[in-house]
């Protein structure tokens, strides 16, 4: 079992924004009730600060925003400012930063330090992250000291309006996610844990020695990965695993239906589910239960857009999203693009929490296949066939003429129906003639954010 625990150094670096945290929990909890109203006008007080500074210290935006007049700036109308990719991050970066004693060469070699001793500041103010590369492209990401905090204040909010509306007995909390604090999910928890009775189990340890050290540290709080979640329940299921979480929290990947209801039955308690990124941590948050999730409406600017960029309504699934950090100004990420699709509800939201409601986010743009004569597979085309409690794991590559799949397998299972169903699915959507491969193989998980790319498509050309 590995204790959750941080050099003494870092311990004595992280107990100011620790002490903000839990001075200001209170209070930053009633936001979650705030007034639409309210939490918008905060959010462009915000974004009009933000413009104003990437104005007048980062280079790159200077140019770009130079006939921008941020004191009429709100995040209702931003769509003349121009947008931003991850491939524009990593090509700018040094004239993106705002603090000149950050380059890409020292966040670099900063974070490879983190990678190998574990969390730490640079210039006593600063946190590095690096994505897992979801989109093909890796990036890194600073933030600075007042957006890691808002950061911390923006995912630990709820839990005063958790811990009273489901009556929580003193946390006793178990996180299995990332290894290393290079990743956004495991550097922030390092700085903000709370609690005294914690452990922390890296994803890429061996499932069984998971459930050995659940069972002995006997958890009533659970953060993790929604896969792991899910094979924790099934662990439960079949009586391998025996503890009694009051709630479990899961992001950074996507929650699928049947996950939830598992997940849910298995342990009788509900699942909190995260939308999250490094470069913006939280985007939203599902309240104890529910699907949809609300967003964090004071903490950035999200602009649902189709595939060339054009705003889509309420009700209409996006290609992309958009998204203004608006707490973080370090690095200004304006107008910047994810390639989620993401669902606005258009129903009455019926409370108590008054963030805007997104649907649970299940897929990437870039996760949907191109193959000849403009036949397009999205990923749920894969879904359903893989959905199969004796599949661990599931990563699907795409091929020229179909796909290659491999599965980790949790019991034997013969593969040969999941195949011809997989076939028969790609035919539905439009491939001619599929060719699909199955094989049983350990899949790697990524050695930083310890997450599996379940998509991978072709490199186009």
């Amino acid at each position: 079992m590995s204790a959750l625990v941080v050099s003494s150094a870092y311990e004595q670096a992280r107990q100011p924004h620790l002490k903000e945290v839990l001075a200001r929990m209170a209070a930053e909890a009633q936001k979650l009730t705030w007034p639409l109203e309210r939490l918008h006008a905060l959010r462009d007080e915000r974004l009009r600060d933000l413009v104003r500074h990437a104005k007048a210290n980062s280079p790159w935006h200077a140019e770009r925003l130079r006939d921008v007049d941020p004191d009429g700036l709100t995040g209702d109308d931003i769509r003349h400012l121009p947008v931003m990719t991850k491939a524009d991050v990593m090509a700018n970066w040094d004239d993106i930063v705002t603090d000149k004693r950050l380059s890409m060469k020292v966040a670099q070699e900063h974070l490879n330090w983190v990678t190998d001793n574990g969390p730490a500041y640079l210039f006593d103010e600063f946190h590095i992250v690096t994505t897992g590369g979801s989109s093909g492209l890796t990036g890194l990401f600073p933030w600075d000291y007042e957006g890691w905090l808002q950061a911390g204040l923006g995912s630990w909010r709820l839990m005063p309006w958790v811990v009273q509306n489901l009556h929580l007995s003193p946390p006793r909390g178990a996180f299995i996610g990332a290894a290393h604090a290079s990743h956004m999910s495991d550097a922030i928890r390092a700085t903000f844990d709370m609690g005294d009775n914690s452990i922390k189990l890296p994803v890429t340890m061996p499932l069984a020695q998971i459930v050995e050290a659940l069972n002995e540290f006997q958890p009533n709080q659970m953060l993790a990965y929604p896969s792991i979640l899910w094979r924790l329940a099934l662990e439960q299921l079949d009586g391998r695993l025996n503890i009694k979480p009051e709630v479990m929290l899961g992001g950074a990947e996507p929650l699928f239906p049947h996950q939830r209801k598992t997940i849910e039955t298995a342990f009788g308690a509900p699942v909190i589910d995260f939308y999250g990124t490094s470069e913006t941590w939280m985007l939203a948050c599902s309240m104890p239960g529910r699907e949809e999730m609300h967003l964090g409406e004071d903490l950035l600017v999200a602009e649902p857009v189709d595939a060339d960029g054009a705003p889509v309504p309420a009700g209409t699934r996006s290609a992309k999203l958009l998204v203004t950090n608006v707490i973080n100004k370090v690095f200004p990420l304006i107008r910047y693009e994810i390639a989620d699709e993401v669902l606005f509800l258009d129903d009455e939201n019926p409370g108590p929490w008054t963030g805007r409601r997104i649907a649970p986010v299940s897929g990437r743009h870039d996760d949907v296949f191109e193959y000849a004569d403009n036949v397009y597979v999205h990923p749920y085309v894969f879904w359903t066939p893989l959905w199969d409690s004796r599949i661990a794991q599931y990563q699907v590559r795409q091929t020229r003429t179909g796909a290659d799949v491999s599965v980790e397998l949790r019991s034997e299972c013969d593969i040969r129906p999941i195949r011809d169903a997989l076939v028969s699915a790609m035919r539905e959507a439009g491939h001619p003639d599929p060719e699909v491969t199955i094989t049983v193989e350990d899949i790697p998980r990524h050695p930083v954010s310890g997450k599996i790319k379940n998509f991978v498509a072709l490199k186009k050309r």
